[in-house]
Parts: structure tokens; C-alpha cells; sequence
């Protein structure tokens, strides 16, 4: 297919893709990786092409240029193949060769030998090179990148638990966190709205400066006749009153970017992504009228440093005579350094997918959102009378909601699936603990667990987690067939 009219929805892959190190400790330095200096993208039909060479680099002394098509590595046929994949093919230790064969488009096929060499991907060059780095104006990508250590390394993730002081401390909810990266924020109850408790809480690479915000949530309402009229933004029980918004980036300047995220407020919009197939399975499973959910990427400039910004937006419409009733079924965003977010855009999000809400806390919700229904605002109006009455209560809620929990459970994971088919960068593995898959990033060969739900990711074939470690780990096999 000639560059020029294929398809500009691409998956791209990082400059740095060629990056394992063998059996050896990852020589990452500051910004340096060892590699070849190429990118890559796969077209709708699975040809593998050359996006991006790197000024300097093994490659472009090689003779790849940007556009060629990939055809072979080491005169293995990358047919069938996606960019992770293929990205494996060509990773290997420093000083170690690799042969591309490629195509100019209606060119003859060329191998091109070179040796993997370590890059200093923060400037843009080869090590020792002076070659300038180019802006990153790309449109939002699923990165074949892996977070930090990348792939030759070991990436490990804990189990981080967040509770609810409003329901006895209860834990509401359970993500899987890079070792290293903190967590803050937590549940944040608003009795006087419909959604009654909001996930407000910040994951954060200490190292990059890497984060994902969860953003608030709630219901609108837009009334087509009102006996009194009411202005925007009036709680109108327990809704907000607004007009629906169908426009993402619009529903962020209205709502986000003057308060949770205020940062954007002067950032450049750089592309929206729609998201037909998330906003499919969301209206399915909320049995709504309507949904529509994007990407929305941004970049701006953070202490002299070009950052690189992801927002996630679902919304959902139920229409009826009287008017719309919307929501936001989902919010987050994902933000780190330009020249970073290509590699640890998978971990966040295989993160957010990671996300598990308990039974107990899940019960407890929906009962004190029958409180709220009920119109016994007094009751939770604030969070000992809320602990008091759930505690009493407890194992008769436990049964009333178990069903519907189940039931939300499986949506939850239909949604989560269809998201992972939509942007990509994580893989479903079976939990031997859990009753439920876990999604973890893509690109590795291994994955193991142990009874704490902590989570080891390598691409090592000889590394064995259980030598010389007093926690019993058990490697995971792929869930292929969910």
C-alpha cells in the first residue's frame, strides 16, 4: 500500500523498541537505551513500516530510511506479526547485530545489518551524537513500550488497597501500582449528590513525574419543561442541571480544565481519538440511549519541560419524554514527560484496568444509595451515622447486592475487554488467586504472581522469581480465550 494513503490511525511503537538487554540488568542510563533508533507502525492489513529513524542511530547508518517497509528480522518474516512482537524480534543485548530487511515503496527488498548501540533517547541521538529531538505532534497511539525497567528487566506491581473512612474503613476498591510509584487521595463522599462517593486519587511515578488522576463523576439533568426555571449547575436532586454536552474535548473545557485540571486550561489540543467500540460495550452494559467516549490528547509545557497528556472521557445519555438524564461513567488521565509517555503509557493504563471493587464496600454503596432514594438524607449526612448503619446492617446487604455486583462485575470486565481491544498495550492473564482475569502490559514473556497479589513481568527466559526470594511466586498463563 503506497505511505501516502494509508491509514492515519497507526500503532505506533518507540524510537526506543529495540531495547532487551539478553539475560543482563537493563543498562538504562538516565535517558539512554540501548537499541537500534527506529519506530514503527502496523497498517489495517498487518504490514510493518518504518515511521520514525532515529538521526544517528544504527539504523539510519544502516541505510533504513522512514517509510520503508519492515519485511524481515533476521531473515524471519514479520507477516502476522504486531509491532510488540516484532519489536521482540529485533531487541538484544549492547554490541549484538541485527539484520532488517525492507522496502522502499515499489522498491527491491534490502538487508541492512547493524548493531544495537545504546541511545540517548532524551536528546533525540545516538549516544555521542548531536542530533536534535523532534516535537512529539503525533495523534494518540497504543505504545509498544514497556515501563520502566523496559522489557530485559523485570517490572513488578503491587496490590495498593484503597479504604473508606465514610463506610467503617471499609476497602472500596484495589488497583495493581508499579512498585515504587505513590499513591494519594482516596474516596471522597458528596451526600447532597446522586453519585454519592467519588474515586479521587492520584498514582504517581516519583522518578518521571508520571500520573494518572481518576476525575470526578457525576449525573446532569435537562429538563425540557421545568415548572420554576433553573439555571445551570443547580442540584436538582441530586443532579446537576445542564444541557448534555456530546463533545468530549467541550465536556473537558466546561467541567475539568477549570478546576481538577486546571493545567490544561492554556495547553494545545492536540488530537481526539474516539472510542466507538468503549462506548459501545459502556451504553450496552448501562443500558442507555446513547454513549460516546475519546481520547483527548493534549501537550504543554511543565517547569521548561514539553509534557505529553491523555485524557479519558465516557459519557452516557438516557433519553426520556421529559428530558436527558447524562452522566460520566468514566474520567481519568494519564500525564508524564513528552519523551516518556510513549513507555509508560501501558503501565497506566494496564493500572486502571486493574482497578477492583470489593463486594462489602460495592454493597454498602448501593444501600446508602437506597438511603438517598428513600429521601433519608439526615441518615448519611454524615460518615459515623453512614458506618453505624452499614455495620448493623452488614451481612444482610452483603446478600441483598451480591447478585448485582456479579452482574456489574461482568460488565466491568466486558468493558475493560473491549478496551483493551480499542487501545491496546496490555494483556489479560488468569490469576490462579482471583476469580477474575488481570491485565498487565504487553510485551513480555512472563508474568507471575504470589498470595500477596503482586504481580512480576520479564522478558528474561532464565529469570526464576522463586530463587532466592522467601514468597512463593506461580508464572500466570495468557487468558487468550476470554
Amino acid at each position: 500500500m503506497p505511505r501516502s494513503i494509508r491509514p492515519a490511525n497507526l500503532l505506533l511503537a518507540l524510537v526506543t523498541l529495540a531495547v532487551f538487554c539478553g539475560g543482563q540488568a537493563f543498562a538504562q542510563r538516565g535517558e539512554r537505551f540501548v537499541g537500534i533508533g527506529i519506530s514503527i507502525s502496523a497498517d489495517d492489513d498487518g504490514s510493518i513500516w518504518i515511521d520514525q529513524v532515529l538521526p544517528r542511530g544504527p539504523a539510519a547508518r544502516a541505510g533504513v530510511h522512514q517509510d520503508d517497509e519492515l519485511l524481515a528480522v533476521d531473515g524471519r518474516s514479520v507477516a502476522g506479526f504486531d509491532p510488540r512482537q516484532v519489536a521482540a524480534m529485533i531487541g538484544g543485548p549492547e554490541g549484538s547485530s541485527v539484520t532488517l530487511t525492507v522496502r522502499a515503496e515499489e522498491g527491491r527488498p534490502r538487508r541492512l545489518t547493524m548493531r544495537r548501540r545504546l541511545l540517548d533517547v532524551s536528546a533525540g541521538r545516538a549516544a555521542g551524537s548531536h542530533a536534535s529531538p523532534a516535537p512529539d505532534t503525533t495523534a494518540p497511539k497504543a505504545s509498544t513500550g514497556a515501563a520502566s525497567p523496559p522489557p530485559g528487566g523485570t517490572l513488578k506491581f503491587r496490590r495498593v488497597a484503597i479504604h473508606d473512612p465514610g463506610i467503617g474503613n471499609r476497602e472500596a476498591v484495589s488497583f495493581l501500582v508499579p512498585a515504587g510509584w505513590s499513591v494519594s487521595g482516596g474516596i471522597t463522599w458528596l451526600p447532597n449528590y446522586s453519585i454519592l462517593a467519588n474515586l479521587l486519587l492520584e498514582i504517581r511515578d516519583p522518578q518521571s513525574g508520571a500520573t494518572i488522576q481518576f476525575l470526578p463523576v457525576q449525573n446532569f439533568t435537562w429538563l425540557r419543561q421545568t415548572v420554576v426555571p433553573m439555571a445551570p449547575g443547580t442540584n436538582y436532586l441530586g443532579n446537576v442541571v445542564w444541557a448534555p454536552i456530546g463533545d468530549v474535548p467541550q465536556f473537558i473545557r466546561t467541567f475539568y480544565s477549570s478546576a481538577a485540571l486546571s493545567h490544561l486550561r492554556d495547553a494545545r489540543q492536540v488530537s481526539v481519538e474516539a472510542l466507538p467500540g468503549v462506548a459501545a460495550a459502556v451504553a450496552h452494559a448501562s443500558q442507555a440511549s446513547n454513549a460516546v467516549a475519546a481520547r483527548v490528547r493534549y501537550a504543554y509545557t511543565r517547569d521548561g519541560r514539553p509534557w505529553t497528556e491523555d485524557v479519558f472521557v465516557t459519557l452516557v445519555y438516557y433519553t426520556t419524554p421529559m428530558g436527558t438524564i447524562w452522566s460520566v461513567d468514566t474520567a481519568y488521565a494519564l500525564r508524564a514527560p513528552q519523551d516518556r509517555f510513549a513507555q509508560l503509557e501501558p503501565v497506566m493504563l494496564a493500572t486502571v484496568s486493574s482497578k477492583h471493587i470489593s463486594l462489602d464496600w460495592f454493597g454498602a454503596y448501593r444501600y446508602v444509595q437506597k438511603l438517598f432514594q428513600n429521601r433519608m438524607r439526615q441518615s448519611i449526612a454524615n460518615a459515623a451515622a453512614i458506618s453505624a448503619t452499614v455495620t448493623r446492617n452488614s451481612e444482610e446487604i452483603r446478600r441483598m447486592y451480591a447478585h448485582s455486583y456479579r452482574e456489574a462485575s461482568a460488565s466491568w470486565d466486558r468493558i475493560n475487554r473491549q478496551f483493551s481491544e480499542s487501545i491496546r498495550g496490555v494483556e489479560t492473564y488468569d490469576d490462579p488467586y482471583k476469580d477474575h482475569p488481570v491485565e498487565l502490559p504487553s510485551g513480555y514473556q512472563d508474568a507471575w504472581v504470589n498470595a500477596n497479589g503482586d504481580y512480576l513481568l520479564s522478558n528474561n527466559a532464565n529469570f526464576d522469581p522463586n530463587v532466592g526470594d522467601n514468597v512463593e511466586w506461580t508464572r500466570m498463563r495468557g487468558a487468550a480465550g476470554r
